[in-house]
C-alpha cells in the first residue's frame, strides 16, 4: 500500500511540474501570474474564515499561556521531524556536505535531545538549515528563470499561498517523508500519527506569523493581493540564497528578517 501511495503521489507531482512548466509564458517575474485568480480567492475566504474562527484563536492561547521555553521545545521537535526531508533536498541541491551536518544534527537531537525536544546539535556548533523541494526545483529552474517565477499562483484548501513549483516540492516532500513512509508502511491510524503532527505545525506556524499577518491585512487595500507578493517574494528570495550560495548564518539571518515567520 506505501509503495502504491508513494507511485501515486509522485505522478501527482510530475503532473503538476508538467502543467507549471507548460503555464509559464516568460522567464520574468515582473508580476505574480495568477491566471485562476477567481477560485484562488474562493478558497482564500474560505481558508481565511477557518482562521478567523478555529486557527488563529487557538495559536492566540498557545503564544500566550504555553511557556515560552515549552513553544521552543515543540519548534525544536517539528524541525527535529523534518530534517530528513531537509536532508535529501540538500543532496538533491549538490551539497552533500551540508546534507550531511543535517542528519548529524538528526541524530543528535534524536537521541541527546530527546526526541529533537532540544537543540543539543546547535550547542555542539552543528548549525541548522531548513530547504525543501519547492526551493530544489527552483534551484534547478531553466537559465534565467526568475526565482518570483514559480509558475502560476495557487492557494491550497487549509494550506495557504503556494504556486505550481512549490505544491508539487510539498508533494514531492511528502513522498520521501519517512515519516510520512512509515505510518502509511505499517499502517498506523494517521489520526494518532500523522494528525498531532500537522495540528502542531499549522499552531506554531500561525502564532509566529501572528503580528506580520496582522500588520499586512490592517495595511494592505487587498489582503489577497499583499499576501500573494508577500509569499511570493519570500520563496523567491530563500531560492536565491540558495542559488548563490549563501553561508548557513546568512541564511538562517534572511529567513529571520523575512516579512511573515518569527
Amino acid at each position: 500500500m506505501a509503495a502504491r501511495v508513494r507511485t501515486s503521489v509522485v505522478a501527482g507531482a510530475v503532473a503538476a511540474t508538467l502543467l507549471g512548466g507548460c503555464a509559464v509564458n516568460d522567464t520574468g517575474a515582473s508580476e505574480v501570474w495568477d491566471p485562476i485568480e477567481t477560485p484562488n480567492r474562493f478558497i482564500f475566504s474560505i481558508n481565511r474564515a477557518v482562521d478567523v474562527m478555529a486557527v488563529r484563536p487557538v495559536a492566540v492561547l498557545y503564544r500566550d499561556w504555553v511557556p515560552e521555553k515549552a513553544q521552543k521545545s515543540v519548534r525544536n521537535l517539528l524541525d527535529n521531524l523534518g530534517e530528513p526531508v531537509t536532508a535529501i533536498n540538500e543532496v538533491f541541491q549538490g551539497d552533500p556536505s551540508r546534507a550531511g551536518v543535517t542528519m548529524a544534527r538528526f541524530l543528535v537531537n534524536s537521541t541527546l535531545g530527546l526526541a529533537g525536544l532540544f537543540d543539543v546539535a546547535a550547542m555542539m556548533g552543528l548549525e541548522r538549515t531548513k530547504t525543501d523541494a519547492g526551493q530544489t526545483i527552483g534551484i534547478w529552474a531553466g537559465k534565467g528563470v526568475e526565482p518570483e517565477n514559480g509558475g502560476f499562483y495557487l492557494v491550497l484548501p487549509l494550506a495557504g499561498p503556494s504556486n505550481a513549483r512549490d505544491a508539487t516540492g510539498l508533494m514531492i516532500d511528502y513522498a520521501i517523508d519517512p515519516f510520512q513512509i512509515l505510518p502509511i508502511a505499517f499502517n498506523w491510524d494517521w489520526w494518532y500519527i500523522g494528525l498531532p503532527r500537522y495540528g502542531l505545525n499549522v499552531i506554531d506556524y500561525r502564532s509566529r506569523t501572528m503580528f506580520a499577518l496582522d500588520d499586512i491585512e490592517k495595511n494592505s487595500v487587498d489582503y489577497y493581493a499583499a499576501l500573494r507578493s508577500a509569499y511570493t517574494q519570500n520563496r523567491a528570495d530563500l531560492i536565491r540564497a540558495k542559488r548563490d550560495k549563501t553561508d548557513t548564518k546568512s541564511e538562517l539571518e534572511r529567513r529571520d528578517n523575512l516579512a511573515l515567520v518569527r
